[in-house]
């Protein structure tokens, strides 16, 4: 059947009147309409969905971006207070860099007293924060790091004069250079008459007069190599002690010490006497180095 172009759909409106009031719309408008709102349903259902889910995904996004931002300003308040942190102990520490700088004057002048006593020459010294270094126009961390490397620097260089010290302090130990007893002195090294022979005879060591059973004591540290009876000597003791240095104590009325013993500075070894070849109470004392007697007075103190 064939569809007219020009058919219309007639609305009749019948009042209380007498007057019919008549509409006419084409016959595609309500097909139309219908089309019409059912996309505009759709879209509208479409659009709200995806406004659904947006606003999720927003609201999801603002979570997380609050969530990342409340992270950074907790990092970042973290980092202040270590900064803070950082520049107080900086501030701390630059205000005692002058008492420093004191500390390490102060252990110089020690090092310098121990090198005389120990007879040391000087080594080259650091760990004083140098005058040109202004610690205050440093970065904290920067400052620090010359701190600890000044005070690194001298802790090593203390280490090392320590060890030289011991060293020192150990051969001074073995030098004998300690007068081995008090009296008078009645001969001394080189040539001189000999008491008994009454000839011209060198003299190897000093003779110290006493009472008899004055204490004799080891003029360095070391170990006991002979103790016994030796000829003209009477009862000696020999002491080894290293370095090159040995010491002879003849004539003595009885002996404290035996073979192999190791003996100390000052340690009583013996007992002053008159045994042997002698005219009296007294010590023979003698110092030898690298097998040769030397005049002790060249040593004693």
């Amino acid at each position: 059947m064939e569809v007219k172009k020009d058919e219309k759909i007639c609305i009749m409106i019948v009042p209380h009147t007498d007057k019919v009031k008549r509409i006419l719309i084409p016959s595609w408008l309500p097909k139309a309409s219908v089309v019409l709102l059912s996309t505009f349903f759709i879209g509208s259902f479409i659009f709200l969905g995806v406004t659904k889910n947006s606003k999720v995904n927003l609201e999801q996004q603002y979570k997380e971006k609050i969530a990342l931002i409340d992270q950074l300003e907790k990092e970042n308040i973290d980092k202040d207070s270590q900064l803070s942190t950082l520049r107080s102990q900086a501030d701390e520490l630059y205000s005692k860099s002058d008492e420093i700088n004191s500390k390490l004057d102060e252990i110089d002048r020690l090092q310098k007293r121990l090198e005389k006593m120990a007879d040391m020459k000087s080594p080259s010294r650091g760990g004083s924060i140098s005058r040109d270094i202004n610690l205050k126009e440093l970065e904290p961390i920067e400052g620090m790091d010359v701190l600890n490397e000044v005070l690194e620097d001298k802790k090593l260089e203390l280490e090392v004069f320590i060890q030289d010290l011991e060293s020192r302090f150990a051969y001074l130990e073995c030098v004998p250079n300690l007068m081995p007893v008090s009296g008078r002195i009645t001969s001394r090294f080189g040539n001189r008459r000999d008491p008994i022979r009454r000839s011209i005879r060198f003299h190897q060591g000093i003779d110290i007069a006493n009472s008899r059973g004055t204490n004799i004591k080891a003029a360095a540290s070391g170990k006991v190599i002979f103790s016994g009876y030796q000829g003209g000597y009477g009862k000696t003791i020999i002491i080894d002690h290293g370095y090159g240095y040995k010491t002879v104590y003849g004539h003595n009325s009885s002996l404290l010490v035996d073979v192999g013993t190791r003996v100390e500075k000052g340690q009583s070894i013996a007992k002053m006497g008159s045994t042997g070849r002698s005219t009296g109470s007294h010590l023979h004392f003698e110092i030898h180095k690298n097998g040769s007697p030397v005049d002790p007075f060249s040593i004693l103190n």
